[in-house]
Protein backbone atom coordinates (compact mmCIF):
# COMPACT_ATOMS: atom_id res chain seq x y z
CA UNK A 1 0.00 0.00 0.00
CA UNK A 2 1.72 3.42 -0.82
CA UNK A 3 1.23 6.00 1.78
CA UNK A 4 1.03 8.85 -0.89
CA UNK A 5 -2.01 7.71 -2.84
CA UNK A 6 -4.00 6.90 0.87
CA UNK A 7 -2.78 10.87 1.51
CA UNK A 8 -4.60 11.52 -2.10
CA UNK A 9 -7.41 9.35 -0.67
CA UNK A 10 -8.17 10.94 2.27
CA UNK A 11 -7.37 14.51 1.16
CA UNK A 12 -10.37 14.28 -1.96
CA UNK A 13 -12.67 12.82 0.29
CA UNK A 14 -12.23 15.70 3.24
CA UNK A 15 -12.19 18.23 -0.11
CA UNK A 16 -15.69 16.65 -1.01
CA UNK A 17 -17.36 16.78 2.92
CA UNK A 18 -15.43 20.36 3.36
CA UNK A 19 -17.44 21.97 -0.04
CA UNK A 20 -20.38 20.45 1.02
CA UNK A 21 -20.37 21.53 4.76
CA UNK A 22 -18.67 24.81 3.83
CA UNK A 23 -21.95 25.22 1.28
CA UNK A 24 -24.38 24.71 4.03
CA UNK A 25 -22.13 27.57 6.10
CA UNK A 26 -21.79 30.23 4.13
CA UNK A 27 -25.49 29.98 3.20
CA UNK A 28 -26.45 29.91 7.05
CA UNK A 29 -24.14 33.04 7.49
CA UNK A 30 -25.93 34.82 4.38
CA UNK A 31 -29.31 34.73 5.79
CA UNK A 32 -28.08 35.52 9.44
CA UNK A 33 -28.17 31.98 10.93
CA UNK A 34 -25.39 31.48 13.47
CA UNK A 35 -23.25 28.52 12.79
CA UNK A 36 -22.07 26.88 16.54
CA UNK A 37 -19.41 24.35 15.23
CA UNK A 38 -18.10 23.69 12.25
CA UNK A 39 -16.18 20.62 12.07
CA UNK A 40 -13.69 18.67 9.65
CA UNK A 41 -13.91 15.14 10.36
CA UNK A 42 -15.18 13.30 12.88
CA UNK A 43 -14.63 11.49 16.57
CA UNK A 44 -12.02 13.15 18.90
CA UNK A 45 -11.36 16.92 18.79
CA UNK A 46 -7.55 17.63 17.55
CA UNK A 47 -7.29 21.14 17.28
CA UNK A 48 -10.12 23.85 17.52
CA UNK A 49 -10.95 27.90 17.35
CA UNK A 50 -13.53 29.87 17.95
CA UNK A 51 -13.53 32.85 15.94
CA UNK A 52 -16.52 34.93 16.44
CA UNK A 53 -20.02 32.54 17.11
CA UNK A 54 -18.22 29.45 15.39
CA UNK A 55 -16.18 26.77 16.61
CA UNK A 56 -14.06 25.36 14.28
CA UNK A 57 -12.71 22.25 14.42
CA UNK A 58 -10.26 19.37 13.32
CA UNK A 59 -11.42 15.90 14.12
CA UNK A 60 -9.66 12.96 14.42
CA UNK A 61 -11.55 10.32 11.79
CA UNK A 62 -10.86 12.94 8.31
CA UNK A 63 -13.63 10.74 6.72
CA UNK A 64 -16.83 12.97 7.11
CA UNK A 65 -17.53 16.47 9.15
CA UNK A 66 -20.68 18.73 9.79
CA UNK A 67 -22.17 21.96 9.54
CA UNK A 68 -23.90 23.08 12.53
CA UNK A 69 -26.59 25.88 13.25
CA UNK A 70 -27.53 27.05 16.26
CA UNK A 71 -30.66 25.39 16.93
CA UNK A 72 -29.80 22.54 15.34
CA UNK A 73 -31.62 20.59 12.39
CA UNK A 74 -32.81 17.05 11.70
CA UNK A 75 -29.87 15.70 10.76
CA UNK A 76 -28.32 16.33 14.45
CA UNK A 77 -31.47 17.13 16.86
CA UNK A 78 -34.59 15.42 17.04
CA UNK A 79 -37.99 17.83 15.67
CA UNK A 80 -38.69 17.21 19.47
CA UNK A 81 -35.78 19.09 21.04
CA UNK A 82 -36.03 21.36 17.93
CA UNK A 83 -39.24 22.74 18.64
CA UNK A 84 -39.69 22.52 22.78
CA UNK A 85 -39.19 26.43 22.50
CA UNK A 86 -40.09 29.52 20.01
CA UNK A 87 -37.25 30.06 17.81
CA UNK A 88 -34.54 33.51 18.72
CA UNK A 89 -33.10 35.58 16.52
CA UNK A 90 -29.88 33.58 14.76
CA UNK A 91 -31.37 30.13 15.33
CA UNK A 92 -31.99 27.66 12.63
CA UNK A 93 -35.63 27.88 12.75
CA UNK A 94 -35.58 31.46 13.06
CA UNK A 95 -35.04 31.20 9.29
CA UNK A 96 -38.00 31.66 6.96
CA UNK A 97 -38.79 28.15 4.93
CA UNK A 98 -37.74 29.38 2.00
CA UNK A 99 -34.63 30.65 3.44
CA UNK A 100 -34.11 26.96 5.24
CA UNK A 101 -34.50 25.11 2.03
CA UNK A 102 -31.52 27.73 0.25
CA UNK A 103 -29.10 26.45 3.56
CA UNK A 104 -29.99 22.75 2.65
CA UNK A 105 -29.79 23.39 -1.13
CA UNK A 106 -26.31 25.14 -0.54
CA UNK A 107 -24.67 21.73 0.31
CA UNK A 108 -25.34 19.42 -2.60
CA UNK A 109 -25.22 22.12 -5.10
CA UNK A 110 -21.07 23.12 -3.90
CA UNK A 111 -20.60 19.46 -4.46
CA UNK A 112 -22.13 19.45 -7.80
CA UNK A 113 -20.40 22.91 -8.64
CA UNK A 114 -17.07 21.40 -7.37
CA UNK A 115 -17.21 18.29 -9.53
CA UNK A 116 -18.09 21.13 -12.71
CA UNK A 117 -15.08 22.75 -12.00
CA UNK A 118 -12.72 19.70 -11.45
CA UNK A 119 -13.82 18.44 -14.94
CA UNK A 120 -14.02 21.57 -16.63
CA UNK A 121 -10.24 22.16 -15.37
CA UNK A 122 -9.39 18.80 -16.50
CA UNK A 123 -10.96 19.28 -20.27
CA UNK A 124 -8.84 22.96 -20.20
CA UNK A 125 -5.62 21.43 -18.67
CA UNK A 126 -5.74 18.40 -20.20
CA UNK A 127 -7.59 18.99 -23.20
CA UNK A 128 -10.04 16.60 -24.37
CA UNK A 129 -8.12 12.78 -24.88
CA UNK A 130 -9.72 10.82 -27.50
CA UNK A 131 -8.15 7.30 -28.46
CA UNK A 132 -6.88 6.90 -31.64
CA UNK A 133 -8.91 3.36 -32.69
CA UNK A 134 -7.73 2.32 -36.42
CA UNK A 135 -11.24 2.19 -38.15
CA UNK A 136 -10.77 -1.73 -38.30
CA UNK A 137 -13.83 -3.95 -38.05
CA UNK A 138 -13.66 -6.19 -34.82
CA UNK A 139 -16.58 -8.79 -34.53
CA UNK A 140 -19.89 -7.89 -36.32
CA UNK A 141 -22.91 -8.93 -34.30
CA UNK A 142 -25.64 -10.69 -36.06
CA UNK A 143 -28.44 -8.57 -36.49
CA UNK A 144 -27.10 -5.52 -35.82
CA UNK A 145 -26.79 -2.22 -38.82
CA UNK A 146 -23.22 -3.10 -39.72
CA UNK A 147 -24.26 -6.44 -40.55
CA UNK A 148 -27.34 -5.65 -42.00
CA UNK A 149 -25.45 -3.35 -44.16
CA UNK A 150 -22.96 -6.53 -44.70
CA UNK A 151 -20.00 -5.51 -43.03
CA UNK A 152 -17.54 -8.06 -41.51
CA UNK A 153 -14.87 -8.23 -39.22
CA UNK A 154 -11.24 -6.72 -40.36
CA UNK A 155 -13.24 -4.39 -42.77
CA UNK A 156 -10.99 -0.93 -42.89
CA UNK A 157 -14.11 1.91 -42.98
CA UNK A 158 -12.86 4.75 -44.85
CA UNK A 159 -15.83 6.99 -45.71
CA UNK A 160 -18.93 8.16 -45.09
CA UNK A 161 -21.35 10.07 -47.34
CA UNK A 162 -17.45 11.15 -48.66
CA UNK A 163 -16.24 12.44 -45.48
CA UNK A 164 -12.95 10.24 -43.88
CA UNK A 165 -13.23 8.30 -41.24
CA UNK A 166 -10.50 8.32 -39.02
CA UNK A 167 -11.10 6.44 -35.71
CA UNK A 168 -14.10 4.65 -34.49
CA UNK A 169 -14.44 6.57 -31.52
CA UNK A 170 -15.63 9.74 -33.43
CA UNK A 171 -16.89 7.28 -36.65
CA UNK A 172 -20.70 7.48 -34.94
CA UNK A 173 -20.64 11.55 -35.53
CA UNK A 174 -20.65 10.57 -39.45
CA UNK A 175 -23.43 7.29 -39.14
CA UNK A 176 -26.82 8.50 -40.33
CA UNK A 177 -29.68 10.00 -38.00
CA UNK A 178 -32.58 8.51 -36.63
CA UNK A 179 -34.38 7.33 -39.62
CA UNK A 180 -31.78 8.34 -42.28
CA UNK A 181 -29.34 6.68 -44.88
CA UNK A 182 -26.11 6.95 -45.51
CA UNK A 183 -23.14 5.77 -48.17
CA UNK A 184 -20.61 3.69 -46.53
CA UNK A 185 -17.23 3.29 -48.53
CA UNK A 186 -14.68 0.38 -46.90
CA UNK A 187 -11.95 -1.40 -47.90
CA UNK A 188 -11.49 -5.71 -48.09
CA UNK A 189 -8.91 -7.94 -49.19
CA UNK A 190 -7.56 -4.66 -51.03
CA UNK A 191 -10.51 -3.76 -52.73
CA UNK A 192 -13.02 -0.61 -52.03
CA UNK A 193 -16.63 -1.17 -51.94
CA UNK A 194 -19.79 0.97 -51.02
CA UNK A 195 -22.62 0.07 -48.76
CA UNK A 196 -25.82 1.65 -47.49
CA UNK A 197 -26.40 1.93 -43.83
CA UNK A 198 -29.77 2.52 -42.59
CA UNK A 199 -30.77 3.73 -38.97
CA UNK A 200 -33.59 3.06 -37.78
CA UNK A 201 -36.13 5.77 -35.89
CA UNK A 202 -35.71 6.21 -32.47
CA UNK A 203 -37.92 3.88 -30.41
CA UNK A 204 -39.36 5.57 -27.91
CA UNK A 205 -40.77 4.70 -24.38
CA UNK A 206 -44.30 4.90 -22.72
CA UNK A 207 -43.87 7.85 -21.10
CA UNK A 208 -41.33 9.85 -23.80
CA UNK A 209 -44.67 9.23 -26.31
CA UNK A 210 -46.73 10.68 -23.77
CA UNK A 211 -48.75 14.27 -24.60
CA UNK A 212 -47.59 14.84 -20.95
CA UNK A 213 -44.69 17.69 -20.46
CA UNK A 214 -43.95 16.15 -17.30
CA UNK A 215 -43.67 12.23 -17.97
CA UNK A 216 -41.83 13.44 -21.10
CA UNK A 217 -39.30 15.39 -19.17
CA UNK A 218 -39.27 12.51 -16.43
CA UNK A 219 -38.50 9.95 -19.22
CA UNK A 220 -35.49 12.32 -20.49
CA UNK A 221 -33.85 12.57 -16.27
CA UNK A 222 -33.98 8.26 -17.19
CA UNK A 223 -37.52 7.75 -15.36
CA UNK A 224 -40.47 5.88 -16.11
CA UNK A 225 -40.51 2.65 -18.60
CA UNK A 226 -37.96 1.44 -20.52
CA UNK A 227 -37.87 2.30 -24.16
CA UNK A 228 -37.61 -1.01 -26.58
CA UNK A 229 -33.91 -1.78 -27.48
CA UNK A 230 -32.01 -0.16 -30.13
CA UNK A 231 -30.58 -2.24 -32.94
CA UNK A 232 -26.48 -2.42 -32.45
CA UNK A 233 -24.16 -0.31 -34.60
CA UNK A 234 -21.83 -3.35 -34.50
CA UNK A 235 -19.22 -0.86 -35.18
CA UNK A 236 -16.13 -1.52 -33.03
CA UNK A 237 -12.38 -1.65 -33.14
CA UNK A 238 -10.46 -4.57 -33.64
CA UNK A 239 -8.66 -5.16 -30.09
CA UNK A 240 -7.84 -7.95 -27.86
CA UNK A 241 -9.89 -9.32 -25.07
CA UNK A 242 -7.67 -8.23 -22.44
CA UNK A 243 -9.60 -6.54 -19.41
CA UNK A 244 -8.26 -2.80 -18.88
CA UNK A 245 -10.34 -3.13 -15.75
CA UNK A 246 -11.61 -5.18 -13.58
CA UNK A 247 -14.20 -3.02 -11.13
CA UNK A 248 -14.37 -3.69 -7.61
CA UNK A 249 -17.06 -5.06 -6.37
CA UNK A 250 -18.45 -6.92 -9.81
CA UNK A 251 -18.97 -10.50 -10.25
CA UNK A 252 -15.56 -10.54 -12.63
CA UNK A 253 -13.19 -9.19 -9.89
CA UNK A 254 -14.93 -11.07 -7.06
CA UNK A 255 -14.72 -14.36 -9.22
CA UNK A 256 -10.75 -13.54 -9.25
CA UNK A 257 -10.00 -11.57 -12.79
CA UNK A 258 -7.92 -9.48 -12.73
CA UNK A 259 -6.67 -6.01 -14.92
CA UNK A 260 -4.09 -7.49 -17.45
CA UNK A 261 -6.38 -10.67 -18.07
CA UNK A 262 -6.69 -12.16 -21.65
CA UNK A 263 -10.28 -13.76 -21.99
CA UNK A 264 -10.21 -16.38 -24.21
CA UNK A 265 -13.54 -17.95 -24.26
CA UNK A 266 -17.06 -17.91 -22.80
CA UNK A 267 -19.32 -21.33 -22.02
CA UNK A 268 -16.87 -22.76 -24.46
CA UNK A 269 -17.20 -20.66 -27.55
CA UNK A 270 -13.73 -18.87 -28.54
CA UNK A 271 -13.24 -15.09 -28.18
CA UNK A 272 -11.50 -13.64 -30.82
CA UNK A 273 -11.54 -9.91 -29.65
CA UNK A 274 -13.08 -7.20 -27.40
CA UNK A 275 -16.41 -6.73 -29.46
CA UNK A 276 -16.99 -10.90 -29.72
CA UNK A 277 -16.53 -11.04 -25.82
CA UNK A 278 -18.76 -8.51 -25.38
CA UNK A 279 -21.56 -10.14 -27.62
CA UNK A 280 -21.18 -13.16 -25.76
CA UNK A 281 -21.55 -11.95 -22.34
CA UNK A 282 -24.72 -10.20 -23.30
CA UNK A 283 -26.62 -12.70 -25.39
CA UNK A 284 -25.90 -15.32 -22.81
CA UNK A 285 -29.33 -17.12 -21.85
CA UNK A 286 -28.26 -18.50 -18.24
CA UNK A 287 -25.80 -17.82 -15.45
CA UNK A 288 -23.47 -19.00 -14.40
CA UNK A 289 -21.18 -18.49 -17.24
CA UNK A 290 -18.10 -20.34 -17.55
CA UNK A 291 -15.00 -18.31 -18.25
CA UNK A 292 -11.81 -18.44 -19.51
CA UNK A 293 -8.92 -16.46 -19.65
CA UNK A 294 -5.50 -16.33 -19.15
CA UNK A 295 -2.49 -14.84 -17.14
CA UNK A 296 1.26 -14.87 -17.87
CA UNK A 297 0.28 -17.62 -20.06
CA UNK A 298 -1.05 -19.68 -17.65
CA UNK A 299 -4.71 -20.77 -18.77
CA UNK A 300 -7.77 -20.55 -15.83
CA UNK A 301 -11.29 -20.64 -15.83
CA UNK A 302 -13.97 -19.36 -13.14
CA UNK A 303 -17.38 -18.95 -12.98
CA UNK A 304 -18.85 -15.74 -12.93
CA UNK A 305 -22.77 -14.71 -12.74
CA UNK A 306 -23.43 -11.25 -14.34
CA UNK A 307 -25.73 -8.72 -12.76
CA UNK A 308 -28.40 -6.43 -14.44
CA UNK A 309 -26.90 -2.87 -14.69
CA UNK A 310 -29.87 -1.25 -15.70
CA UNK A 311 -29.34 -1.86 -19.60
CA UNK A 312 -28.31 -5.27 -19.92
CA UNK A 313 -26.40 -8.47 -17.69
CA UNK A 314 -22.75 -7.63 -17.14
CA UNK A 315 -19.50 -8.46 -15.50
CA UNK A 316 -17.91 -5.67 -14.44
CA UNK A 317 -14.97 -5.76 -16.58
CA UNK A 318 -13.81 -2.58 -18.90
CA UNK A 319 -11.29 -3.13 -21.60
CA UNK A 320 -7.73 -2.41 -22.10
CA UNK A 321 -7.80 1.58 -23.78
CA UNK A 322 -6.02 2.12 -27.16
CA UNK A 323 -2.49 2.68 -26.63
CA UNK A 324 -2.59 5.71 -29.06
CA UNK A 325 -4.33 9.20 -28.25
CA UNK A 326 -5.19 12.53 -29.69
CA UNK A 327 -5.81 15.47 -27.65
CA UNK A 328 -7.97 18.18 -28.75
CA UNK A 329 -7.26 21.16 -27.07
CA UNK A 330 -10.26 23.49 -25.99
CA UNK A 331 -11.20 27.13 -24.67
CA UNK A 332 -12.20 27.77 -21.19
CA UNK A 333 -15.77 28.04 -22.69
CA UNK A 334 -15.58 25.05 -24.47
CA UNK A 335 -14.39 23.60 -21.15
CA UNK A 336 -17.22 24.48 -19.17
CA UNK A 337 -19.32 23.19 -21.69
CA UNK A 338 -18.08 19.62 -22.15
CA UNK A 339 -17.75 19.77 -17.96
CA UNK A 340 -21.40 20.46 -17.79
CA UNK A 341 -22.60 18.09 -20.50
CA UNK A 342 -20.42 15.16 -18.33
CA UNK A 343 -22.07 16.70 -14.95
CA UNK A 344 -25.74 16.50 -16.53
CA UNK A 345 -24.84 12.86 -18.43
CA UNK A 346 -23.60 11.43 -15.31
CA UNK A 347 -26.13 12.93 -13.04
CA UNK A 348 -29.10 11.94 -15.20
CA UNK A 349 -27.25 8.01 -15.24
CA UNK A 350 -27.57 8.10 -11.55
CA UNK A 351 -30.84 9.25 -11.34
CA UNK A 352 -32.14 6.59 -13.73
CA UNK A 353 -29.98 4.00 -11.96
CA UNK A 354 -31.95 4.67 -8.53
CA UNK A 355 -34.74 5.46 -10.24
CA UNK A 356 -34.38 1.32 -11.75
CA UNK A 357 -33.77 0.18 -8.43
CA UNK A 358 -36.43 1.70 -6.53
CA UNK A 359 -39.12 0.26 -9.23
CA UNK A 360 -37.13 -3.07 -9.05
CA UNK A 361 -35.62 -2.94 -12.58
CA UNK A 362 -32.45 -3.58 -11.29
CA UNK A 363 -31.08 -5.29 -7.76
CA UNK A 364 -30.53 -3.20 -4.65
CA UNK A 365 -28.47 -5.80 -3.11
CA UNK A 366 -26.39 -6.40 -6.08
CA UNK A 367 -26.13 -2.76 -6.40
CA UNK A 368 -25.42 -1.21 -3.59
CA UNK A 369 -21.74 -0.10 -2.20
CA UNK A 370 -20.25 1.81 0.70
CA UNK A 371 -17.64 3.56 1.72
CA UNK A 372 -15.00 0.39 2.05
CA UNK A 373 -15.76 0.00 -1.75
CA UNK A 374 -15.58 4.00 -2.63
CA UNK A 375 -12.29 4.45 -0.85
CA UNK A 376 -10.82 1.40 -2.41
CA UNK A 377 -12.30 2.85 -6.24
CA UNK A 378 -10.20 5.95 -5.12
CA UNK A 379 -7.16 4.35 -4.17
CA UNK A 380 -7.43 2.15 -7.07
CA UNK A 381 -7.33 5.45 -9.14
CA UNK A 382 -5.31 7.17 -7.29
CA UNK A 383 -2.38 4.79 -8.21
CA UNK A 384 -3.26 5.34 -12.06
CA UNK A 385 -3.41 8.55 -13.82
CA UNK A 386 -4.01 11.31 -11.58
CA UNK A 387 -6.58 12.99 -14.32
CA UNK A 388 -8.36 9.44 -13.67
CA UNK A 389 -8.26 10.21 -9.88
CA UNK A 390 -9.39 13.70 -10.37
CA UNK A 391 -12.45 13.03 -12.80
CA UNK A 392 -13.22 9.74 -10.39
CA UNK A 393 -13.61 12.22 -7.16
CA UNK A 394 -16.04 14.45 -9.11
CA UNK A 395 -18.06 10.86 -9.98
CA UNK A 396 -18.37 10.79 -6.10
CA UNK A 397 -19.12 14.28 -5.61
CA UNK A 398 -21.55 14.38 -8.09
CA UNK A 399 -22.88 11.13 -6.20
CA UNK A 400 -23.17 13.07 -3.27
CA UNK A 401 -24.84 15.75 -4.76
CA UNK A 402 -28.13 13.63 -5.54
CA UNK A 403 -28.04 10.94 -2.76
CA UNK A 404 -28.09 14.10 -0.49
CA UNK A 405 -31.12 15.48 -2.48
CA UNK A 406 -33.09 12.10 -1.85
CA UNK A 407 -36.33 13.06 0.50
CA UNK A 408 -35.06 11.36 3.78
CA UNK A 409 -35.12 12.91 6.95
CA UNK A 410 -31.69 12.79 7.78
CA UNK A 411 -30.34 14.16 4.72
CA UNK A 412 -31.06 17.80 3.27
CA UNK A 413 -33.35 16.17 0.49
CA UNK A 414 -35.45 15.07 3.68
CA UNK A 415 -35.57 18.15 5.02
CA UNK A 416 -36.38 20.16 1.83
CA UNK A 417 -39.20 18.30 1.71
CA UNK A 418 -40.39 19.41 5.50
CA UNK A 419 -40.30 23.22 4.52
CA UNK A 420 -41.37 23.25 1.13
CA UNK A 421 -44.91 21.53 3.22
CA UNK A 422 -44.19 23.98 5.85
CA UNK A 423 -44.72 26.71 2.76
CA UNK A 424 -47.89 25.12 1.23
CA UNK A 425 -49.46 25.04 4.87
CA UNK A 426 -47.92 28.01 6.20
CA UNK A 427 -47.12 26.36 9.62
CA UNK A 428 -44.39 23.57 10.67
CA UNK A 429 -45.46 19.99 10.21
CA UNK A 430 -46.93 18.60 13.64
CA UNK A 431 -43.93 17.48 15.40
CA UNK A 432 -45.07 14.21 16.18
CA UNK A 433 -45.22 13.98 12.45
CA UNK A 434 -41.43 15.44 12.10
CA UNK A 435 -40.81 12.55 14.61
CA UNK A 436 -42.02 9.50 12.41
CA UNK A 437 -40.56 10.84 9.22
CA UNK A 438 -37.37 11.02 11.24
CA UNK A 439 -37.63 7.72 12.51
CA UNK A 440 -38.71 6.14 9.09
CA UNK A 441 -35.55 7.92 7.67
CA UNK A 442 -33.16 6.45 10.30
CA UNK A 443 -34.43 3.29 9.85
CA UNK A 444 -34.35 3.16 5.89
CA UNK A 445 -30.67 4.69 6.46
CA UNK A 446 -29.25 2.27 8.56
CA UNK A 447 -30.62 -0.33 6.75
CA UNK A 448 -28.92 0.52 3.82
CA UNK A 449 -25.72 1.51 5.21
CA UNK A 450 -26.06 -1.91 7.06
CA UNK A 451 -26.48 -3.58 3.08
CA UNK A 452 -23.96 -1.53 1.83
CA UNK A 453 -21.26 -2.45 4.24
CA UNK A 454 -22.27 -6.19 3.80
CA UNK A 455 -21.48 -6.01 0.11
CA UNK A 456 -18.35 -4.10 0.83
CA UNK A 457 -16.98 -6.93 2.73
CA UNK A 458 -18.68 -9.67 0.94
CA UNK A 459 -16.82 -8.09 -1.93
CA UNK A 460 -13.83 -8.10 -0.73
CA UNK A 461 -13.94 -11.78 1.16
CA UNK A 462 -14.52 -13.04 -2.74
CA UNK A 463 -11.95 -11.21 -4.02
CA UNK A 464 -9.28 -12.37 -1.74
CA UNK A 465 -10.68 -16.05 -1.54
CA UNK A 466 -10.52 -15.90 -5.50
CA UNK A 467 -7.60 -14.51 -5.73
CA UNK A 468 -5.88 -16.47 -8.59
CA UNK A 469 -1.97 -16.43 -8.95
Amino acid sequence: MNLLHVMEVVLAFGFMIFIHEGGHFVACRLFGVDVEEFALGFGQTLLSRKWGKTLYTIRAFPLGGFCKPKGGDLSGQSAEDMYAKPPEPGEFLYASWWKRVVIFLAGPGMNFISALVIVALLFWAKGEVVPVEKPILGFVPPGSIAAQAGLQKGDHLLKVDGKAITNLETADELFPDYGKTATLTYERRGKTHPTSMTRPPKPLSEWARSGHFALRFLSALGFGPDAPPEPEWGISDLAPAVVGEAALGNPARDAGIQDGDEITAVDGQKVGDWSQLAYLLRDAKTDPLQIEFKRGGKPHTVSVSRVYNGSFKAIGVMRELPKEEEVKRVSVLGAVGDAFGFSINKTSEMLGGIWKMVTGKISVKDNIGGPVTILRMMYHQASQKLEDFLTLVAVISLMLFIMNLLPIPVVDGGQIVLCLVEGVRRHPVPVKLQMAYQQVGFFLIVALMALAVFNDFKNLFLEVHNHIH
